[in-house]
């Protein structure tokens, strides 16, 4: 048995953002009055505010949000005993004034990203309130591999409260007040205030103690006896777990479809192995037993299980992807990906299989390239999966359980 990933895996921790600086690539500098802006405030309450970038009056006066929308947001923030300059510290995704106060441009942002992760690293604020796109397209990027795109790809970000493990701080996509100032309607301003108020709370402590590591927590068994006594051991104990395929393509009825690894998280514990011998035999018998089972997307273990096994999954008890669904309807946010992000500050980790497991055709049955994805990176990967999909679902029956909708 191995526990944790092996040195040659390629998948080795959550992406991190580089911070060496590009900044001053976009020629901004040279057309304001107030170039490069360092970030402002006392920051007695660890709380920094990150805002779309300079207006006319920060330009002149070398600081940030004293203009309209500024003036808004510390009136809301003044609401709830929170002093802008005192309580905070103040920065923007791109830190010089553009032309004309145009809407920075995805290039801007990206020559600008290293500042605020310098920032960040420099601070180490609790709650980061990013305001409007720009903001939370250039941090949310940093640990989301879909790039945010439009006002589409803002929405689906909005209030959420992300314990981020990679900065170890609460983030909180909010709208930017101009969005406020442009749409003078009570439910915008309700939810906005709503959403300061989330990050003001969250600051009064980072989201971890200790951040942990997720990746160290999958043991990867090649043995496929060892791997059988542990998943008996814990069946007998009948405790609840997630498990997860990786298979050679989404439809099992094609004889050319198989299974090419199974992980199992019991939450103190997850395992991950190759589909073969004992370990196929015990996963049988765990999936017959009465433990409660969780998955994401059942219906895609369930189908495989009836097809290549013709038994049925005894005890189905929680799907992540349903009750994503039922927590909050917006679409594109039902994923594990995107939920082990939002419930758990866990970064995107499929960069490097995700091309093994896309296949070229459109059919269900079209086959992916996981025959040629290193072992070890598949078993992690796949580790990955459960431990999240158990860890997800917890964070999920407590909100539905709590009535925290």
């Amino acid at each position: 048995m191995n526990k944790g990933f092996f040195s040659t895996s390629s998948i080795t921790k959550a992406p991190t953002a580089s911070i060496i600086s590009r900044c001053g690539i976009c020629g901004l500098y040279k057309t304001c009055k107030s170039p490069k802006m360092p970030y402002t405030g006392l920051g007695k309450k660890k709380i920094l505010v990150v805002a779309e970038a300079p207006g006319r009056e920060e330009d002149k006066q070398n600081t940030q949000l004293i203009g309209e929308c500024g003036q808004l947001l510390r009136k809301h923030l003044k609401s709830f005993g929170v002093d802008l300059d005192k309580d905070c510290w103040k920065t923007n995704a791109v830190i010089c004034r553009p032309v004309n106060n145009k809407t920075p441009t995805d290039t801007m942002i990206e020559a600008c990203r290293s500042n605020l992760l310098k920032t960040i690293k420099e601070l180490k604020p609790n709650s980061i309130l990013l305001l409007g796109r720009t903001a939370v397209k250039s941090l949310i990027d940093t640990i989301w591999e879909e790039k945010i795109g439009g006002k589409e790809g803002l929405s689906k970000w909005l209030g959420w409260k992300i314990p981020s493990q990679t900065y170890n701080a609460w983030l909180i996509p909010n709208y930017h007040p101009a969005y406020l100032l442009r749409n003078n309607e009570p439910l915008i301003t309700k939810f906005f205030k709503q959403n300061l108020l989330k990050g003001i709370k969250a600051a009064e402590n980072p989201p971890w103690k200790q951040v942990p590591n997720f990746y160290k927590e999958v043991e990867i068994i090649y043995n496929d006896t060892k791997a059988s006594q542990i998943i008996d051991e814990c069946r007998r104990k009948g405790l609840p777990a997630a498990f997860d395929f990786e298979t050679n393509c989404i439809k099992p009825d094609d004889n050319s479809s198989f299974i090419h690894s199974c992980s199992i998280s019991w939450g103190h514990r997850t395992i991950a192995y190759p589909w073969r011998g004992e370990a196929v035999s015990a996963t049988k018998l765990f999936i017959q037993s009465p433990c409660p089972k969780i998955a994401s997307n059942l219906k895609f273990e369930d189908r495989w299980i009836r097809s290549k096994l013709g038994i049925i999954v005894n005890n189905w008890y929680w799907d992540t992807m349903i009750a994503a669904h039922v927590l909050d309807n917006r679409a594109g946010i039902t994923s594990i990906k995107f939920q082990a992000l939002v419930q758990l500050g866990f970064a995107s980790y499929d960069s490097v299989v995700k091309p093994f497991l896309t296949s070229r055709g459109k059919s269900g049955y079209s086959l992916n390239h996981i025959k040629d994805l290193d072992l070890n990176d598949l078993l992690l990967y796949n580790g990955l999966d459960s431990k999240l999909e158990f860890e997800v679902a917890q964070k999920q029956m407590k909100l539905i359980e709590g009535n925290k909708l």
